[in-house]
C-alpha cells in the first residue's frame, strides 16, 4: 500500500492515509476510528505521493462525501424485538388525504392499526391481529405493503418500550403467539378469547406482577360532532347482538403511540 501524506494544516484529525493500487482505501482517525472505502487508483511509481494544491479542495470533498455515506449507512434504523409498528391502513384514502392537506404534517397521525416485531433467524415479523384474518404473525414486507403510502413514504412510526420495560420485551413476544389462530375481537371486549390489534399488544406486554404496562382507556363510539353515538356502530353492534361498549374499558393504537411506557424512535414517513 502506498502511504498518501496529508497537510496537516487542512487535514489536522487526520493522520496517515493508505491507498492500494485497486482496493479500499482507509482512514485512521486521531481517535482511533477508521473508514473504508472502496477506490480504484491509478498506477503509483513514487512510494509517497504528495497531494498537489490544486487537487486539495477535490480530495477534501471528495472524503467528506464519503465519510459522509459511512455515517448514514452506520446510523441507518433498524428494528428490534419488541417494537411496535404504528399504521395507517391503505385503504384508509380519506385519512390520508387529511393528513397530506394538513399544515403541519409532523402532528400526530390518528393511527388505525398496530403490530409487535418479532426477528426469528434474520427474518422480520409482525404479530397483528386483523379482519379478518384473526392473530397471525405477517412477514414485515407484507406488513408494509398493507400500509397507506404518503409521498412515496409509509405511514407508520416505530415505538419502543422504555428502558424501565425492556424486561418485558421477550415474554411479550411469547404471550402474543400463544394467541395465534385466535379470532378478531369485534365485539371489542376484554371479557372474550379473541382480540382486536392494540388489544393483543395490551395484554402481551405485562409487568412482573402480571398486569398489563399499558393502561386502558374508556372506549369511545361517537361521533365527535354530533356526540352521539355513530350509526357505523350502532349497525355493528346489532349484528352482534350486543350494547354498544361506550364508557368501557379498552384500547386504540392512536391512543397507545403516545403512551409515557414507550417512545417513538422512528418515522418512515
Amino acid at each position: 500500500m502506498y502511504p498518501i501524506i496529508v497537510d496537516r494544516r487542512y487535514w489536522g484529525t487526520v493522520t496517515p492515509v493508505y491507498v492500494r493500487l485497486c482496493g479500499y482505501c482507509k482512514i485512521r482517525f486521531n481517535s482511533g476510528e477508521r473508514l473504508s472505502f472502496f477506490v480504484f487508483a491509478p498506477p503509483l511509481t513514487l512510494p509517497r505521493v504528495l497531494i498537489m494544491p490544486q487537487l486539495r479542495f477535490l480530495f477534501s470533498l471528495l472524503l467528506v462525501v464519503l465519510f459522509q455515506a459511512c455515517v448514514n449507512m452506520q446510523s441507518r434504523f433498524e428494528l428490534q424485538t419488541g417494537d411496535l409498528l404504528f399504521s395507517v391502513g391503505k385503504d384508509s384514502s380519506e385519512l390520508v388525504a387529511a393528513i397530506q392537506t394538513s399544515t403541519g404534517q409532523d402532528k400526530e397521525i390518528p393511527f388505525s392499526h398496530v403490530g409487535m416485531v418479532s426477528i426469528e433467524n434474520g427474518r422480520s415479523y409482525v404479530l397483528e391481529a386483523t379482519h379478518p384474518g384473526g392473530v397471525v404473525k405477517t412477514p414485515l414486507k407484507a406488513f408494509f405493503n398493507e400500509t397507506a403510502v404518503l409521498n412515496g413514504k409509509h405511514l407508520i412510526a416505530v415505538g419502543r418500550v422504555t428502558s424501565d420495560f425492556e424486561y418485558t420485551i421477550a415474554n411479550a413476544i411469547k404471550n402474543a403467539e400463544k394467541h395465534l389462530g385466535k379470532g378478531y375481537d369485534y365485539a371489542y371486549s376484554e371479557t372474550n378469547d379473541q382480540f382486536y390489534c392494540s388489544e393483543l399488544v395490551r395484554f402481551a406486554f405485562l409487568d412482573s406482577h402480571g398486569k398489563p404496562i399499558f393502561e386502558p382507556q374508556a372506549m369511545s363510539f361517537k361521533n365527535p360532532q354530533t356526540g352521539d353515538i355513530d350509526a357505523y356502530w350502532i349497525k355493528h353492534f346489532e349484528k352482534l347482538g350486543k350494547p354498544v361498549p361506550e364508557g368501557e374499558p379498552g384500547t386504540n393504537p392512536a391512543d397507545m403511540a403516545q403512551s409515557p411506557v414507550i417512545k417513538i424512535v422512528h418515522k418512515y414517513y
